[in-house]
């Protein structure tokens, strides 16, 4: 077997990288570098194997990098620098050297660059911790966050992988503030993404950034986390924190501007209707206003604390399960109430529940 032949054999094989004769070696001198890397050499003895390797390919963006993180190693942060950038320009499928591109724009303060940088990784489906680190050096500085907040903008399609990511990276006033510069771009919203971001959110018991993501992209008066829902018009839209009514084949359900009723003609009760509560912790009073046509038996009711399996036991104040004193626990932002039909029909049916501490009335149905 030729040099050259060795050579293109130990691109596919790179454990024959270092039978390969020095003349011969371009994918091998390549798959030395990086086995170089992965192991600790000594950057000195490194270091003139990534500069022969750049000499040999000097155009693809993996040399590049390659030679980037040599540099890196060995101290020469200039030349690193500047084959990230080039390596960047080339492949834009490589997240090491945009992510580095990235790191050095905003160091200069070249925001709009940083942003295109982010935006790469955003395309090439860069790993979350990339992603998070990525996002830190914009939160720095107001020119930083405005940057990011147009990135957004002008992407939708990033808007929600970014925010979910950004939750977990940032401190919550630090989000906030995400939130309120990404506000000043409503137009721009996907609010059907947001919207889903924010059930998932509050399905794994996380209120507060729910609520601020919605409140601060997406809700009006009508739609927002703390919104009367006592206006028929409001209920079953696609909002996080409407209630989302739930007819079936053999479950008919009826409303108007006043009223709520339904029939289930099964043999078995059914959920009729589920909500996603951001109930204060303490003692709270509920009570079902209607009443039975077909059958005596009132709606059934079921709370859980959101992201657990964890329920609320709901105290029955009167014989026929109309009225129910609850205590919320403090590890509990979220709740999830289930209104469960029982076999019959039931009219004018309605939820109200209000605080104990606190006597004012919140209209729930």
């Amino acid at each position: 077997m030729t040099g050259a032949q060795l050579d293109r054999e130990a691109r596919a094989r790179p454990a024959l990288a270092p039978f390969v004769p020095p003349p011969f070696r371009s994918f091998a001198q390549a798959a030395i570098v990086e086995q170089g890397l992965a192991r600790g050499t000594d950057p000195a003895l490194l270091y003139p194997q990534a500069r022969r390797l750049l000499l040999r390919r000097p155009i693809a963006s993996e040399n590049l990098t390659l030679f980037g993180l040599s540099a890196l190693r060995a101290g020469d942060q200039q030349h690193a620098l500047q084959a990230f950038g080039l390596a960047a320009s080339r492949g834009w499928h490589d997240d090491i050297p945009q992510y580095m591109a990235l790191v050095d724009a905003a160091r200069g303060g070249r925001w709009d660059d940083a942003a295109l940088r982010l935006r790469a990784l955003l395309q090439i489906q860069a790993s979350e911790p990339t992603i998070r680190q990525s996002i830190m050096p914009f939160m720095a500085s107001p020119p930083g966050r405005a940057a990011l907040a147009r990135l957004l903008a002008d992407n939708p399609d990033f808007q929600y992988p970014l925010l979910s990511i950004a939750r977990t990276t940032l401190a919550p006033p630090q989000f906030r503030v995400l939130l309120q510069h990404l506000a000043n771009h409503r137009a721009w919203i996907d609010c059907h993404a947001m919207a889903k971001l924010a059930s998932r959110w509050l399905d794994q018991g996380i209120g507060a950034a729910a609520r601020d993501l919605w409140d601060g992209l997406c809700a009006s008066a009508q739609t927002s986390s703390r919104a009367d829902s006592d206006l028929w018009g409001r209920i079953d839209v696609s909002t996080p924190f409407s209630w989302q009514i739930r007819p079936r084949g053999d479950l008919s359900v009826q409303r108007d501007r006043y009223n709520l009723s339904y029939y289930n003609r099964g043999n078995s009760p059914h959920i009729l209707a589920v909500r996603r509560l951001l109930l204060p912790p303490g003692a709270h009073r509920l009570r079902i206003d209607g009443s039975p046509r077909i059958g005596r038996n009132f709606p059934r009711l079921r709370l859980h604390c959101s992201g657990r399996a964890k329920s609320i036991r709901l105290h029955a104040m009167s014989k026929n399960l109309a009225e129910y004193h609850i205590d919320i626990p403090k590890d509990c932002p979220v709740q999830k109430l289930e209104v469960i039909a029982p076999e019959g029909s039931f009219t004018g049916f309605r939820i109200r529940m209000w605080q104990i501490q606190n006597p004012t009335q919140i209209a729930l149905l």
